[in-house]
């Protein structure tokens, strides 16, 4: 009894390390992750703080990364500068688009935004009210583990005719299917009966 009594309190605390070890490193990634972002964006918030002229320009280039897109946005909107933001950039494609990317680079997922993401398709549901999804496919390439799946699908929405670009999609997801897996339709469905 005192044995089963030891193999068990030993493998609930090996539990309890392997847990926490895994808590902190995604916590670790993540404020990797943070700290990279507000190394681009700080400075734009601190000449926004300090009132001093932004250009379209510096803004153009932060918004070329989707990871930084919604971001740039709210920051811009906080200050009341949204008309800074531009307007090639300011769509639902691009905002579901950037909305994927974040979700994609955290630590749990990808743990870093894809080298390639394109708008693959969207497509429409049609139950209560019409809901519209923007299936993107995008691609790792090297090293990565997901670099051997070619492209993916990924999934952001609903969106309907009352939406703004930069408003939150209730859904965000990649289950990491190639798209010689499952038809876009299939893993719209699929994110919208279970996400």
């Amino acid at each position: 009894m005192k044995t089963i009594v030891i193999v068990v309190f030993s493998i609930i605390l090996l539990a309890g390390a392997f847990l926490l070890g895994g808590y902190y490193y995604l916590r670790h990634r993540l404020q990797r992750l943070i700290t990279l972002k507000y190394a681009v964006v700080g400075p734009l918030i601190k000449k926004l703080a300090a009132r001093e002229t932004v250009t379209r320009t510096e803004i153009l280039f932060m918004v070329q990364d989707p990871s930084l897109r919604h971001a740039v946005y709210r920051v811009l909107e906080a200050y009341n500068q949204s008309d800074l933001f531009p307007l090639e950039f300011f769509t639902i494609e691009k905002g579901a688009e950037s909305f994927l990317v974040t979700w994609l680079e955290f630590p749990t997922e990808l743990g870093r935004a894809p080298h390639e993401i394109e708008l693959y398709t969207t497509v429409d549901l049609n139950e209560r009210e019409d809901q519209t999804y923007y299936v993107f496919k995008y691609r790792m390439t090297g090293d990565h583990w997901a670099a051997e799946n070619n492209w993916m699908l990924g999934v952001a929405g609903p969106y309907d005719s009352e939406s703004l670009p930069y408003d939150t999609p209730r859904r965000i997801f990649s289950r990491f299917y190639s798209v010689d897996r499952i038809s876009a339709r299939g893993e719209v469905q699929w994110v919208h009966e279970n996400i």
